[in-house]
């Protein structure tokens, strides 16, 4: 049919290319990649994204907010569902980690690994009560 990959899903899916709406934005400062605004890391900030040159900024900025790289099985949420509304009050970290076990101790084991990653505070305290 003459098109890219991606224009001839979207005549598939849409029954029209939509040759109009762009694939890939690319300006100086990053680029829009699948609704995700992709940035250049500077290197002074690249201890927050492992090294990587490039991320989706919705990560950067979480993990500039956190001040630490986020884990592997950590996501983005974005509030308002708009993708490139990266302002730190509309993000929200979200984590899929799901522990395999449903025994009690196991359910034990999984909420004190979430207390260590995400409130170490409240058990170096031992005051639990504030849950």
């Amino acid at each position: 049919m003459g098109l890219c990959g991606t224009h001839y899903k979207r005549a598939l899916k849409h029954g029209d290319p939509r040759a109009d709406v762009p694939i890939r934005i690319a300006r100086g400062d990053g680029g829009l990649s699948h609704g995700y605004w992709k940035v250049p890391v500077p290197p002074r900030l690249r201890h927050l994204t492992n090294g990587e040159p490039t991320i989706a900024e919705h990560r950067l900025v979480m993990a500039q907010v956190l001040g630490r790289p986020l884990h592997p099985d950590e996501v983005v949420h974005h509030r308002n569902g708009d993708r490139t509304d990266n302002r730190p009050e509309n993000l929200e970290l979200w984590s899929t980690y799901q522990p395999k076990g449903q025994r009690v101790e196991d359910k034990v084991d999984y909420a004190l690994e979430m207390l260590r990653r995400y409130r170490p505070d409240l058990l170096a305290s031992g005051d639990l009560s504030s849950l």
